[in-house]
């Protein structure tokens, strides 16, 4: 199979990408390609792109790469971690996915037999290896209730016992090994310790499914009482000694180092980035927040399944030219019969604008669908669950992302038909930029969430992509910031300005928690905050940021049906009388009464409102002056009121007409001179090619980017 990633989504004139390709073909080339429109529909303008003749097109060696899943901590070695004499592994646990293979709490094993591992067999049984040798317990503990785990070993006699129990009071050996024979005196290895994996056998596995919290390494055997003292609470300012290693999950949660509290220093490294800032074994239900109560806040969530850095080696790397003008780009990949395409985008040198207007391209929101619905081990989306049932909570950019292509994707509307979402819709508002002469400059989410106010300034208008739902703090405050400094907004998608969004220090990677709202999957209780910054996570309406307050309008109704299909759109009917003078002017060319969209486009099927709609309302922060032009209305039963909106299910439920169920387009003029125009509807963009370009909703459009940049 073809594929691969880019190490970054975007960059400017100077910047080098690194292309990861991975295909089990002997060669394969690339051609970079600027992308002006990635649909193949025979009513569009069809596939259009430009070769560019890139210093980098050519030939290269194939190499197959490998996914490689599995979160965990590594710690690297020390001479103390080689277990020679007594020890006792202690950690709390809450196994998500018993029956699941052997799973590893603590383990510093090698490729060959040294070394020791304490995990769970695959009845969910605590076992205890040392060498070549192993124990088990007795009992499986149960799937999804927090358990202390303890492994105690006397090198003297060579006796293991293995504990465990639900509280401090349930001191419950569930193996003890005695006198029956002898354990190995010595366990050194030289290999890492890893937490919830094993390196045995030379490759890292036993990946456990599940919460993890105070894994500590002490260098004796515990007698009962210091055990229980343990189990009532893990005090890090007062442990058992000797200490080898403790590590508090609690701190430090929005980075990839996981601390020792043991006195040593032997923190260790997250690998493939398990979750963080999730309810330990304390946590009292008492607040919601880990800054007020960190050490509620004592586990992580480890998942087999977890992928943030495929780490495949770079096959070729690109430097943006100097003259290469900002747009969407492609690096072409062709082996043998395969084809794939790695789409980056190309922003203006920093601190300049080359047009008046930037296409904002949500970046972010491509990460939180990236592999919606491919099914591919490890290659999860923000919608997804891992296999232990947990909503998946981050979405990374370092490996392939099969849904961030130019085409149309893999979903289809209620009449069967596969039409362009993310990327590919987003084509058809660069496509018709090119066709009706309007230079634009691309600009994405990371460079808005990074550079703020400053970057939008520079511009007289700036106009979203098609589904601009995941959007940062920062990002919020520099699109207010430039409406109050006179510049203008054109939202054209749906579902806009939605969801809290948190990045990574280093780009790579978004965070979102699902405690509220129209979701796939709910955050559990108390894990609603985020671990990359700690603020509360959910939908911007309930920290009092609803979209009606930035853009007029806010997501109202999705049309999906239960067997993932999208249900029909519908036309705009005007509703604003060409008496108003800002009416008069943006439906310039388009007669009175005459419907907005009302033709097929290359989405759902005919009509411009469809898939994810936003309706105006003032109770929800639209400016009471804000216009609303155009409304549609009628859609059928596939399309349902968002979760947001409901306070109780009865049998009206389900009925057609409800009012709130509708797509508004809204226009105001802001205070200091600008203008905000909304149109509420993921769909707008496949409207814009109908009939050579000449339709309603392509002359609503050029009518509002006139009075933007005039």
């Amino acid at each position: 199979m073809l594929t691969g990633y880019t190490d970054r989504l975007s960059a400017r004139p100077g910047e080098t990408l690194s292309f990861m390709v991975s295909t089990d073909a002997p060669l394969f080339e690339a051609e970079i390609v600027r992308l002006l429109h990635g649909d193949t529909d025979p009513r569009g303008p069809g596939r259009r792109e430009l070769a560019i003749g890139a210093k980098v097109d050519g030939e290269y060696p194939g190499v197959e790469q490998e996914l490689s899943p599995g979160s965990c901590v590594i710690v690297a070695d020390h001479a103390k971690l080689r277990l020679a004499g007594d020890f006792t592994l202690f950690a709390w646990i809450r196994p998500a996915r018993l029956a699941a293979g052997e799973q590893m709490i603590l383990s510093k094993q090698g490729p060959g037999d040294a070394g020791y591992g304490f995990g769970l067999t695959d009845t969910g049984k605590l076992f205890l290896r040392i060498g070549a040798v192993r124990i088990e317990g007795t009992s499986p503990i149960l799937e999804q209730r927090w358990h202390w785990v303890a492994a105690r070993y006397e090198a003297a006699t060579g006796s293991a016992r293995l504990s465990a129990g639900l509280s401090a009071r349930d001191l419950t050996v569930v193996s003890d090994f005695g006198g029956a024979g002898r354990l190995p005196v010595a366990a050194r290895s030289d290999a890492p310790l890893l937490i919830a994996a094993s390196l045995r056998g030379g490759r890292r596995g036993g990946f456990y499914n599940g919460l993890i919290a105070d894994p500590c390494i002490f260098g004796k055997c515990l007698d009962d009482v210091e055990l229980g003292d343990l189990a009532r609470g893990v005090n890090f300012g007062v442990l058992p000694q000797p200490c080898i290693a403790a590590w508090d999950f609690s701190v430090g949660s929005s980075s990839a180092i996981v601390r020792d509290a043991g006195g040593l220093g032997l923190d260790g490294t997250m690998h493939q980035s398990p979750v963080r800032a999730m309810t330990g074994p304390h946590w009292t239900g008492e607040t919601d927040d880990p800054r007020i109560d960190p050490r509620g806040y004592s586990a992580i969530h480890f998942h087999e399944d977890s992928l943030s850095d495929a780490g495949w080696r770079p096959s070729f790397a690109f430097t943006v030219p100097d003259d290469l003008p900002s747009g969407v780009y492609s690096a072409r990949l062709t082996a043998g019969d395969e084809t794939d395409d790695l789409p980056f985008l190309v922003c203006p040198p920093k601190g300049v604008a080359t047009a008046p207007l930037a296409l904002l391209v949500p970046t972010f929101t491509y990460l939180a669908y990236g592999n919606e619905m491919w099914g591919e081990y490890g290659l999860n989306c923000l919608y997804d669950h891992y296999v232990d049932g947990a909503g998946v909570p981050l979405a990374s950019q370092h490996h392939p992302i099969k849904t961030f292509r130019p085409g149309r994707g893999l979903l289809k509307s209620v009449t069967g038909e596969h039409f362009g979402r993310h990327l590919c819709a987003d084509l058809y508002a660069v496509d018709w930029l090119s066709a009706t002469g309007q230079p634009v400059d691309i600009i994405t989410d990371h460079e808005l969430h990074r550079e703020g106010a400053a970057l939008l300034s520079r511009y007289k208008a700036v106009m979203t992509g098609s589904h601009p739902e995941y959007v940062s703090g920062q990002m919020l405050d520099a699109l207010e910031a430039y409406l109050n400094a006179g510049g203008s907004l054109a939202y054209l998608g749906g579902n806009g300005f939605y969801s809290v969004t948190s990045l990574a220090e280093d780009g790579g990677m978004i965070e979102v928690r699902r405690p509220n709202g129209t979701r796939p999957w709910s955050s559990d209780p108390g894990e609603g905050h985020h671990a990359l910054t700690g603020e509360p996570g959910g939908l911007w309406r309930f920290r009092g940021r609803a979209p009606q307050r930035l853009v007029g309008v806010g997501f109202t109704a999705q049309g999906w049906t239960s067997r993932d299909d999208c249900g029909l759109p519908r036309p705009y009917q005007q509703v604003a009388g060409r008496s108003h003078p800002l009416a008069a002017e943006l439906l310039s060319g388009i007669g009175e009464g005459e419907a907005i969209g009302d033709f097929e486009t290359l989405g759902l099927g005919i009509g411009a409102a469809g898939d994810e709609v936003d309706r105006a309302d003032a109770t929800l922060g639209t400016p009471a002056h804000a216009l609303v032009l155009a409304t549609a209305t009628g859609f059928s039963t596939d399309y349902q009121l968002v979760i947001d909106e409901r306070r109780q299910v009865n049998e009206a439920s389900m009925l057609a007409g409800d009012p709130q169920v509708r797509s508004d387009i809204v226009c105001f003029d802001t205070a200091a001179g600008g203008l905000v125009f909304s149109v509420g509807s993921m769909q707008w963009f496949s409207a814009l090619s109908h009939n050579g370009y000449d339709n309603t909703v392509s002359t609503l459009t050029r009518n509002v980017l006139k009075r933007m940049l005039r």
